[in-house]
């Protein structure tokens, strides 16, 4: 039978609403689509009334207008109508959280199918489960507007494509697993009989217990029915190896490259010429389409492969546009590929990894007949393990469906991922189903718990995988965290291009941190005694214990779990003590009333040492070593010896025991560390947040430039650091002085004609950015420009909840105008920027990452909106450990200029970059609170190159007007 048949007696069903809340936002729009055995029998659409007017959002979304909506019935007079129509059949919906949000009673007891669960099994290796992403990967087309009706038609057709696709392909195997996995007392070998007849008792008391399960199960069965019946094709895969690299990275004619030569060989140079065949003026980019020889570009490549070519440092720093991805990137290649010497690349953020994997690395092995191949190479903590994954996902009777669905999805993904890559997890699925958080800490991959060869999944592995895949590349792309911490399994990799240098102090002080914390314990908990129905290390030592038959192995687990019961008491008692000693810090008010938003931090001073408060967090750490100590002992030595033959008969159970006691013993070593006499070259710190029990006592190091210069960088045959904001002035960049190297800078102007495109006005009479009357200020600001511009204005904010007080008001401005406010929230902030360059039409208001990494070329913004100089507050103690030193003779205004002001001046250079992005783009930047007057002659050095000017808002506003008509970003002269 088709699939489509598998929708026996379904209806789907999509919602239109005034916004997303239940609790207040109306039902406007309902559509169903109803099938009987494939085959549609009945289709309903109707509009409701609503009982305020539609807001801008919802109005672009749907298309919908308060004049369609006039006269119409409302909703909950038809209520009772709806749920009368749907009795009988199994409701299908897409998210369908949010339909049983505003349908309570109407889908009270009626069957319903989440499609976006469903595809999630199905296909969980896709980047997206949203219903526009997934008509594109369907090829269905767009789906604009959103109406109700529509969008049933569409998931309808997407899930015949998807479940088609499972037959054609004879995925039998991956359902039935899925049904091992999500049935109750599934059979471990799924016979001739449809899973779901002939249920036991027991297994009847299960699905009644989850009955929203039971949709899912019986339309899995159906599919599982349709794959059996249909002959698989047959695929043949070569034996031995790892899993196998992408086609499109690897060298041409499956070459491979050149052996690695001996430490003391001259390698092979990269010639002038060699680079201007590739970048120069109608060389193979050019020809290849879509680029532009840049003469700066050249110049930095040039200077990329004589220092590769030579050996030695060279830092650049790079202007707006230069473009100098590809001009690291295409002497990395042609050096790499003809010595057999590996260059790694390492960027700081995913958005720039990304762009190097899926466009700029893509396009240059198209542009050199695929010459040299390249890798992705994460931490190794960043992978699934397939042994771990297949042990922590199994089930037991009884689990509920919300305890079943995250394993079912791991194992899903297991089978469908082509990397195991962990980052790549849903995060739908992860806030649908809150088990996945406790999940994903035990089924990554470890050092302490790998099997190495021992493995029976060795050759499949996905982190020893990638490591083959890394050894075979020329040019590996990695984070700057795995560059500052790179295992010496990996390999020699002695040439190293680190792009967006300029956070690697804070990469290497994150590396060298060290941190106790509750989080700490119950991530140990966790994984000694399990989570949300999965086994924990204790209950399988018990079932190896019981097996060996030891007389004394119940007494042992017992001391066990007594020393285990200890260990957390005392833990708590650490965080009750942590908490009393943060009160007082809880209490100061800081420079920013945003700064609130911050838990409490205190920097424990040899002062704060001496006070009576420290001292009970003191004797805490050790009681807490000493417990850690105990558990340490008697899992490592007494379980140990009462197992000798562990390693041989359960080498698994053996490793993961290994991993427990090698946290155990690192969380002992820290605590002794923290417990003991300070460090002068550390910072120590403690944090609590009393009302969520959260707390943790910290070590940061207050100067990372020896760990930098001396153990990072003078281990590198070639290192090239490259960015767009190395230093704030003409003179040593700061970047490069906080890091202690002082390698040759370049410094690669930007093709961009910045003084003309673009205009950079400090505001100097707005309010203080943490005063009350800023927030209504800027939000007047952001709205009459953007109402001059009709949108097109990119809001950068210090803090996010200005960022939300500020955006409430714009929105309550703009709406009437037509004019949409995208406010920047967890995992968006890509799509966002890509909606922000389609649509003039918008205003996007972002923070944090929105400063740097945001790429929104074209008339997309006319107008980047500052709203402060980002300074961090001095309150924070590794802010104040640095700036301590620099404060000569207790100046402190001199640890600020030393150390804080180019910190702010390097991002504000990083969110004044976002304007200008093509040599047609023109706008303006406007910086609401600027700081303070006295060092401003800092703050126009750090802008140089674009023309800046200071001035009250009276007159701004006059020049902002002629500027804007003059570049012809006026939509609206009514006001500014």
């Amino acid at each position: 039978m088709g699939s489509s048949e598998l929708f026996t007696r379904h209806v789907f069903l999509d919602l239109e609403t005034t916004g997303l809340d239940a609790r207040v936002d109306e039902v406007i729009e309902v559509g169903c689509l109803f099938f009987e055995h494939g085959r549609e029998v009945d289709r309903f659409s109707q509009l409701y009334s609503a009982s305020r007017p539609l807001n801008l959002t919802i109005r672009r979304l749907t298309g919908l207008s308060d004049a369609q909506l006039a006269g119409q019935p409302r909703f909950d007079a038809e209520r009772a109508r709806l749920r009368e129509r749907l009795q009988g059949w199994t409701v299908v919906a897409h998210n369908a959280p949010f339909e049983k949000g505003f349908l309570p009673d109407v889908l009270g007891g009626v069957p319903v199918l989440d499609s976006c669960e469903l595809m999630h099994y199905l296909h969980p290796e896709l980047p997206s489960h949203s219903l526009e992403s997934l008509m594109r990967w369907a090829k269905l087309g767009s789906q604009q507007p959103h109406r109700a009706l529509h969008d049933c038609v569409a998931v309808h057709a997407v899930l015949v494509h998807a479940l088609d696709g499972c037959v054609r392909d004879g995925r039998a195997e991956d359902v039935a697993d899925l049904l091992a996995t999500m049935a109750p007392r599934a059979r471990a070998a799924l016979g001739p009989t449809p899973l779901l007849e002939a249920l036991s008792d027991e297994d009847a008391r299960d699905l009644a217990m989850d009955a929203e399960a039971r949709p899912l199960l019986e339309l899995l069965s159906g599919l599982w029915e349709a794959c059996r019946a249909t002959p698989a094709p047959l695929n043949l895969e070569t034996t031995g190896g790892f899993l196998r690299a992408r086609p499109e990275r690897k060298r041409a004619n499956g070459d491979r490259p050149p052996p690695e030569p001996e430490l003391d060989a001259t390698p092979l140079p990269v010639r002038p010429e060699e680079v201007t065949q590739l970048l120069g003026p109608g060389g193979a980019l050019e020809r290849g389409g879509g680029f532009l020889s840049r003469p700066a570009q050249l110049e930095m490549a040039q200077a990329v492969a004589r220092t590769l070519s030579d050996g030695g440092q060279v830092a650049v720093e790079a202007g707006t546009g230069t473009g100098k991805s590809l001009a690291y990137l295409t002497p990395a290649a042609l050096f790499a590929a003809r010595n057999g010497l590996k260059v790694g690349v390492a960027p700081h953020t995913k958005t720039l990894q990304d762009q190097l994997l899926e466009k700029d690395l893509p396009r240059l092995h198209q542009a050199t007949g695929g010459a040299f191949g390249y890798a992705l190479l994460k931490g190794q903590t960043n992978y699934l393990c397939r042994r771990r994954a297949l042990e922590a996902t199994r089930v037991e009777p009884g689990m509920s469906h919300a305890a079943r669905a995250p394993r079912a999805y791991v194992r899903a993904y297991l089978r469908r991922s082509l990397d195991g890559d962990l980052d790549r997890l849903s995060h739908w699925f992860r806030e649908r189903f809150p088990g996945m958080h406790g999940l994903v800490p035990a089924v990554r991959s470890e050092a302490a718990t790998t099997l190495g060869e021992r493995c029976p999944h060795h050759h499949k592995c996905f982190y020893h995988s990638a490591v083959a895949q890394a050894r075979e590349a020329d040019v590996l792309v990695i984070n700057q965290s795995l560059a500052f911490a790179w295992p010496a399994r990996y390999g020699r990799l002695d040439h190293l291009v680190l792009d967006e240098a300029h956070e690697l102090e804070d990469v290497a002080t994150t590396a060298l941190t060290v941190e106790l914390s509750d989080l700490a314990f119950l991530r140990l908990t966790e994984r000694l005694h399990g989570r949300d129905g999965r086994r924990g290390l204790f209950a399988e030592l018990r079932r190896a214990l019981a097996a060996a038959r030891r007389d004394a192995s119940r007494v042992l687990m017992s001391e066990v779990d007594d020393a285990l019961r200890v260990l957390l008491q005392e833990a708590r008692a650490l965080g009750e003590q942590v908490t009393a000693l943060c009160e007082p810090a809880a209490a100061m008010p800081g420079e920013d009333a945003d700064d609130a938003a911050y838990a409490p931090e205190l920097r424990v001073t040899d002062a704060v040492r001496a006070l009576p408060a420290w001292e009970p967090v003191r004797e805490g750490l050790v009681a807490v070593r000493t417990a850690l100590q105990r558990v340490h002992t008697l899992l490592s030595v007494r379980v140990l010896a009462a197992l000798p033959e562990l390693a041989v008969k359960q080498p698994s159970l053996e490793r993961e025991l290994a991993g427990a006691t090698t946290e155990l013993g690192e969380l002992s070593v820290l605590a002794g560390e923290l417990a003991g006499d300070a460090d002068p070259k550390r910072c120590y710190a403690a944090r609590a947040e009393p009302r969520k029990a959260r707390w943790s006592v910290g070590a940061q190091p207050v100067d990372v430039s020896e760990s930098v210069a001396k153990d990072f960088a003078a281990n590198k045959r070639a290192l090239v650091m490259a960015s767009a904001t190395l230093g704030t002035g003409d003179g040593v960049p700061f970047v490069l002085k906080r890091l202690g190297l002082k390698p040759p800078l370049l410094r690669a102007p930007s093709p961009f004609h910045l003084g003309q495109q673009a205009l950079v006005v400090l505001v100097t009479d707005a309010p203080r950015a943490h005063e009350e009357p800023f927030i209504d200020w800027a939000s007047g600001r952001i709205s009459g420009l953007a109402q001059v511009m009709g949108g097109r204005v990119l809001g950068l904010f210090a803090s996010t909840r200005r960022l939300e007080r500020v955006s409430r008001e714009v929105q309550a401005r703009l709406e009437p105008h037509g004019i949409e406010v995208l406010r920047q929230s967890r995992g968006h902030g890509r799509s966002l920027a890509a909606r922000q360059e389609r649509d003039t039409g918008t205003v996007l208001l972002g923070t944090k990452s929105f400063w740097q990494g945001v790429d929104i070329p074209g008339r997309g913004v006319g107008c980047v909106f500052i709203d402060k100089l980002p300074l961090e507050p001095a309150s924070r103690p590794l802010v104040a450990a640095r700036e301590e030193p620099l404060a000569k003779a207790g100046n402190e205004y001199l640890g600020f200029l030393q150390y804080r002001l180019p910190r702010a001046l390097l991002l504000l250079r990083q969110g004044v970059g976002r304007l200008i992005r093509s040599t047609t783009d023109r706008g303006i930047v406007v910086i609401a609170d600027p700081g303070h007057a006295s060092y401003r002659p800092l703050l126009l050095q750090a802008l140089a190159g674009y023309r800046v000017v200071a001035l009250p808002w009276a007159q701004a506003r006059l020049m902002l007007h002629s500027e804007l008509l003059q570049m012809g970003l006026t939509a609206d002269t009514a006001r500014v």
